[in-house]
């Protein structure tokens, strides 16, 4: 468990464990089937592994505290990622759905804590590149056999493979991408045909015609390409304004504007059709008052009852079952003042990072959240990824530190 833990945690982020080789859906039923999944207790393969891994990892941090302990950054690192499911917790005191906020929070911790133990003890055995590599190897083989069932393509010529959607194998053939590439540039670890498994997560994820997730890697290749203090400049810039304009921006509007402004924010067809969602979101939160604390984590969609401006059976938007916009997703979870907070623990986060690849891989969280919901959300492989670099980031820095003090 300790040697192969991330092989696993992998596999079920990048839903290699529960592949979808049966004929592809469009996007609004995709949406409506996830919103199904999440009234639904959940999959007793999700619970069996995360709480096993869970049990297993505390127990291994009770019985050698000294570990932790030596780890200075990492152990900070940690508290702040808990001290966000702290916030959530007590989000729960004004959710609606109570129950459904502390369910979600604690898989959160439990998320959290898991990714992070499992990092540490795999560096720990030297396999990081083996943990990856194993997974890059299954993913490539569930593609193959969805090309073989005659799955792997939705009619209108995306590659969807395993996946219920383009958007979805995209991200994974980033994620992987990054991974590899990381593996190579900052981490010094030698896998067996690196190169290949990098030259065919790229061509899978050209075939998978997302946008996003193409435009995101030329990002992370220019920013590769600078210097680090010019990077945090351009990284920490990109992420201000996302916070200022899904967050503050919305909120000095409901507190000193109208009705009016609210709908002005973005224009309704603005990334296909998102800006309608976005807007929706914000009349709503305005409407009945909630910049202040938010619905709660988890206690808008996905709970029993549908959204009063959702709840349009002529309409696609019933349907919907995420923000899609990772920054407003944290306004409607918990308010202004709280979602403000989080973002500056990950502005902290973030200066654990002192390779300059590995900072730039930070525009994936950034850029992504801004068109999905993928950070601080459920098993999103984004959300995996970006727990998984700032621990790979901070464990090095302890184990440099402590080579220093050595000598």
């Amino acid at each position: 468990m300790e040697r192969y833990s991330l092989s696993l945690i992998l596999l079920f982020c990048m839903g290699l464990m529960e592949p979808q080789l049966a004929a592809k859906i469009s996007l609004v039923d995709t949406d409506l089937d996830v919103q199904i999944a999440e009234i639904s207790s959940g999959s007793i393969l999700k619970q069996l592994l995360w709480g096993g891994l869970f049990l297993f990892f505390l127990t291994k941090h009770c019985l050698n505290t000294r570990l932790l302990a030596e780890g200075k950054r990492f152990s900070a690192a940690m508290v702040l990622f808990l001290l966000i499911c702290l916030v959530f917790f007590i989000s729960a005191l004004w959710a609606a759905y109570p129950g459904i906020s502390i369910k979600r929070t604690i898989f959160q911790l439990i998320f959290v804590f898991t990714v992070m133990s499992s990092t540490l003890y795999c560096y720990q055995h030297g396999l990081i590149g083996e943990n990856i590599k194993y997974a890059a190897y299954s993913a490539f083989f569930l593609i193959a056999v969805s090309v073989l069932l005659g799955t792997a393509f939705h009619p209108n010529g995306d590659m969807v493979g395993y996946a219920k959607g383009k958007n979805a194998l995209g991200m994974n053939m980033l994620c992987l991408t990054l991974m590899l590439v990381l593996l190579y540039k900052s981490m010094n670890i030698k896998v067996r045909n690196i190169s290949y498994l990098i030259a065919l997560a790229l061509m899978v994820l050209l075939l998978s015609h997302s946008k996003t997730s193409m435009f995101i890697l030329l990002l992370f290749v220019v920013l590769s390409q600078l210097s680090f203090f010019t990077q945090r400049w351009i990284v920490t810039s990109l992420f201000v304004t996302c916070v200022s304009l899904f967050i503050v921006y919305p909120s000095y509007v409901h507190y000193f504007g109208s009705m009016d402004n609210m709908l002005t924010i973005v224009s309704d067809e603005t990334l296909t059709g998102r800006g309608f969602i976005w807007n929706t979101l914000y009349y709503d939160l305005h409407h009945f008052n909630k910049f202040g604390l938010g619905y709660g984590y988890g206690s808008y969609f996905g709970v029993p009852v549908l959204p009063y401006f959702f709840d349009n059976r002529f309409s696609f938007i019933r349907f919907i079952s995420s923000t899609h916009n990772g920054y407003l997703d944290m306004l409607l979870h918990v308010g202004t003042t709280l979602s403000l907070c989080i973002m500056y623990i990950f502005l902290k986060v973030a200066k654990f990072i002192k390779d300059k690849y590995i900072f730039a891989a930070l525009i994936l969280p950034v850029v992504h959240n801004f068109t999905e919901s993928s950070v601080v959300k459920d098993d999103s492989m984004v959300w995996f990824f970006t727990i998984f670099i700032i621990s790979y980031s901070c464990i090095k820095g302890d184990y440099d530190a402590k080579n220093r003090l050595a000598r």
